[in-house]
């Protein structure tokens, strides 16, 4: 059986209570399997979201609805490794679960 983390959507409504994705461009730093980024490209006019984990990455990429594939890009790399223009986006997003 899948295990699930935070089916009650409680992680994505702290980061909502935290700022505001309408319209930004986001970038999620280990993203994972995507269990956020879906939630914040819902509002976002885009979200660049990475991991180093190759196969997380790939779940992620199975599960990105037709309807937002235009608004994210999932890429496999480190924070120490990724090459971004920071003024590229608006917002930055950590979220680290154990």
């Amino acid at each position: 059986m899948a295990r699930v983390l935070d089916p009650e959507g409680a992680h994505l409504a702290a980061l909502r209570r935290l700022c505001d994705f309408r319209d930004q461009r986001v970038l999620e730093l280990g993203c994972g399997d995507g269990r956020l980024t879906l939630g914040i490209a819902a509002d976002a006019a885009s979200v660049l979201a990475f991991d180093p984990d190759a196969e997380a990455v790939e779940r992620a990429r199975r599960t990105l609805p037709d309807e937002l594939a235009d608004r994210v890009a999932y890429s496999v790399a480190s924070g120490k490794e990724i090459e971004i223009d920071p003024q590229s986006f608006d917002l930055v997003v950590f979220s680290w679960s154990l």
